[in-house]
């Protein structure tokens, strides 16, 4: 699978959650607001990623090793977007496969 850039992800993410959002008939703007957030924690999340691969669960702290506090982090939130996606009503939605594998 090819690897799809952060902003290309992002725009999928938010555009999904708008069509979602359009589908259950939630067209107030205070919804969509509440996507942004989302969106806000979703790049948030995608920098604690990014922190975790680049320097691992330990990082070289003033007084040697100590852990990243992004390790702590990320679980935080994703529970909150998690949260999010409840209030929404927004379910995920499974591709069945049809097993025609080319």
């Amino acid at each position: 699978m090819p690897k799809v850039a952060r902003s290309t992800r992002r725009m999928r993410v938010r555009t999904d959650l708008h069509n979602q959002l359009k589908q259950n008939k939630m067209t107030a703007n205070h919804w969509y607001d509440l996507v942004e957030d989302y969106m806000a924690l979703w790049d948030i999340k995608e920098d604690l990623i990014k922190s975790i691969k680049k320097y691992g669960a330990m990082v070289v702290g003033r007084y040697g090793p100590k852990k990243n506090d992004a390790v702590s982090e990320l679980p935080k939130i994703n529970k909150r977007m998690t949260e999010i996606l409840s209030v929404l009503n927004i379910e995920s939605v499974v591709v069945e496969d049809d097993g025609d594998d080319i």
